[in-house]
């Protein structure tokens, strides 16, 4: 990959760190492709909520 203009030593470093984080991201096998507002533990809550169910209650009855 090339950056232009050149970068300090500590942005190259901080653009590599990036780049990697990224596609660590992306290759996960346990990445959850829902959006982050789906993964919410608030959003859980409240839909359990909705339905009669304790904020904390994992099953369903």
């Amino acid at each position: 990959m090339e950056v232009s203009p050149m970068p300090s030593p500590d942005e190259a470093a901080a653009i590599a760190a990036a780049v990697q984080a990224m596609l660590a991201a992306q290759d996960g096998a346990d990445a959850d492709p829902r959006p982050a507002a789906y993964r919410s533990a608030w959003r859980r809550a409240a839909v359990r909520e909705g339905v009669g169910l304790a904020p904390d209650q994992t099953r369903s009855r």
